[in-house]
């Protein structure tokens, strides 16, 4: 446990936390970091995936995506739909979410179908809302009998909400649960977090979800609306949830209004805590012993 833990902190300390600083001197664009990251991550997720998942390019009506399809399938009356996080302005299933997502679907045994939605800021709110309905009405389509599981992280936590509230005001199938890692859900950024973790998150500074967010959400668009920050949004009619979140981290408030308010409302939440992790900390896979555990929750949250 010891060699985890050094190990762990290793990663922050060399991997993660420098970002910071780089982006802080750099005030790199959205290419800017997509041209940083993508490659970095895109090799790490090559070399490094697990075995006994078939990776596969795909489409869903035209809006690009992945499969993980698990050598081992528990569930075959299951999928999941996952949407990436990445501020709405970078991230792939491919690169950034391929070691990550590709241990979900090894570890649950179910089927995973990633949607590569397109990004700020050359396409703005509602892009990545129309995509990801067009995308998750093609897979429901081609899979009417099964048990649907809608997750996200990080702005794909929030985008996966907005989509939920947008699926139930249309009347549409809602999906039967939702798992949520660290979502965004309020791109105003007002939690209290943002300021109280901000020196102990090792992944972001409060400015970079801001930027963010003004990619998304540029001037006309109001920030508040329940489709681009669900924190706003009515909660009532949703489907079961799980979210998980880190300690150390800035949208820790994002997640506790989520779990709060959804338990107002009358929906089956658990809210699990991971007191000593950072954003996102379930894409680092084997380096970090908390992936496993992490996906092992979610595994044992889906078979309840």
């Amino acid at each position: 446990m010891g060699n985890n833990l050094s190990f762990r902190g290793w990663i922050v300390a060399s991997l993660i936390r420098p970002n910071k600083l780089l982006y802080r001197i750099f005030k790199p664009s959205a290419k800017g970091v997509r041209r940083y990251v993508h490659p970095q991550s895109w090799l790490g997720g090559k070399v490094f995936s697990p075995f006994g998942v078939k990776i596969s390019k795909t489409n869903y009506d035209a809006i690009p995506g992945v499969s993980f399809i698990p050598k081992f399938v528990k569930n075959e009356k299951a999928v999941i739909i996952f949407l990436h996080g990445g501020g709405y302005c970078f991230g792939s299933s491919l690169t950034t979410h391929r070691l990550g997502v590709s241990l979900m679907a090894k570890i649950t045994g179910i089927a995973c179908y990633s949607v590569d939605y397109r990004l700020a800021p050359e396409h703005p709110y509602p892009a990545a809302l129309d995509d990801a309905m067009l995308a998750y009405q093609d897979i429901v389509s081609k899979n009417p009998e099964s048990r649907i599981i809608l997750a996200g992280d990080s702005a794909g936590g929030g985008l996966s909400l907005a989509l939920m509230m947008k699926l139930r005001d249309e009347g549409g199938r809602m999906p039967d649960d939702a798992v949520l890692f660290s979502p965004w859900i309020d791109l105003t950024c007002q939690g209290e977090s943002f300021e109280t973790k901000s020196k102990a998150d090792p992944m972001f500074t409060p400015s970079m979800p801001r930027d963010c967010s003004h990619y998304y959400a540029p001037e006309g668009v109001d920030m508040s609306h329940p489709y681009v920050s669900p924190a706003y949004g009515d909660f009532s009619g949703l489907p079961r949830c799980l979210i998980l979140c880190g300690g150390q981290e800035i949208l820790l408030s994002d997640s506790e209004d989520l779990a709060n308010k959804a338990a107002d409302a009358g929906i089956d939440v658990e809210l699990s805590l991971w007191p000593t992790m950072f954003h996102d900390w379930w894409l680092f896979g084997r380096f970090i012993p908390e992936t496993k555990q992490c996906l092992t929750k979610v595994s044992q949250w889906l078979g309840d």
